[in-house]
């Protein structure tokens, strides 16, 4: 821990190493959300552009300032100005329309892109205005110090621990993809976790729907079982883990201010659902919808 935030620290301060950061995640999230095809070859998902209902044109959904090498040092990094506000300073209707990019931006990064923006608060996540029509509201992702590295493996396996947990295979995603993932030791017995971890899955997250008090009461209903579960097995959170939960706990937080009734799950949703069809297959597609299909009616009933 202590050599990981040593690390962290050093390179934070080193504009040079924010500076290729940034040309990274501007390169990589520009050909996904600018309609662009990318170059690599093993990377050919891509989002395309948001259209403008306003004039029918098409926009650029996320942006992310230019890096000016020639005037960048160890000391100085020197980008293009960008005018705008926070997304959580931002008119409730602003908020409501941008959140769903910022969900796919953040899963774009986890499962696709295999670098991770590290440092996500309020001020990094800003909305600007489009440089195609100068009018259509659009992310900027800001500060590139702290990026951390979610390998190939883990990318495949977090896409399809998602396509379990959509479609209810909570048996596979405890006994294979939280191994995998590195939660628990590969010869852990999980014969009496499984009902439990399933109880907390189902009862204490998907089930809350959109409703953060109905979140936190569930899980305090079970928490006994959850003190048990974490005391009595090797449990472990991969470093890259946490900064997610951070990333997407952030926008469901921004994300509630303009719409009580947003659900993080039923947001991740269509992205989760497109990536894992081009990771494993076309043919899923019909069971992975049936399952969406239920688990949001089911969370539409709940709240009702």
């Amino acid at each position: 821990f202590l050599n990981g935030f040593a690390k962290g620290a050093f390179m934070e301060l080193n504009y040079i190493h924010e500076a290729e950061n940034q040309t990274y995640f501007r390169k990589e999230l520009h050909s996904r959300f600018h309609g662009i095809q990318p170059s690599s070859e093993k990377s050919n998902f891509f989002v395309s552009f948001l259209r403008n209902r306003r004039n029918n044109r098409h926009v650029e959904k996320v942006i992310v300032p230019q890096v000016y090498e020639k005037f960048t040092t160890q000391r100085i990094l020197v980008s293009e100005w960008i005018d705008g506000i926070p997304l959580a300073q931002a008119p409730k209707e602003q908020i409501r329309e941008l959140i769903p990019i910022g969900v796919e931006l953040f899963l774009c990064q986890l499962l696709d892109i295999g670098r991770f923006h590290a440092d996500p608060h309020p001020g990094n996540l800003y909305v600007t205005t489009s440089k195609i029509d100068g009018i259509t509201p659009t992310l900027c992702l800001l500060d590139f110090g702290l990026v951390a590295h979610v390998s190939e493996e883990s990318r495949d396996s977090m896409t399809q621990a998602i396509v379990n947990l959509l479609q209810g295979d909570y048996d596979t995603l405890i006994s294979h993809d939280a191994k995998r993932l590195g939660f628990l030791p590969h010869d852990t017995d999980v014969t009496e976790l499984t009902p439990v971890l399933k109880t907390i899955l189902k009862e204490g997250l998907v089930d809350a729907g959109s409703n953060l008090h109905d979140r936190k009461r569930n899980l305090m209903a079970i928490s006994n079982e959850l003190n048990e579960v974490f005391f009595q097995y090797p449990f472990s959170v991969p470093p890259f883990f946490a900064l997610i939960t951070r990333g997407l706990g952030l926008l469901e937080g921004i994300a509630l201010t303009g719409d009580p009734s947003f659900d993080i799950f039923q947001a991740s949703y269509p992205y989760a659902k497109r990536r894992a069809i081009e990771t494993f297959s076309v043919k899923d597609y019909g069971k992975i919808s049936r399952n969406i299909f239920s688990l949001r009616r089911t969370s539409t009933e709940l709240n009702r």
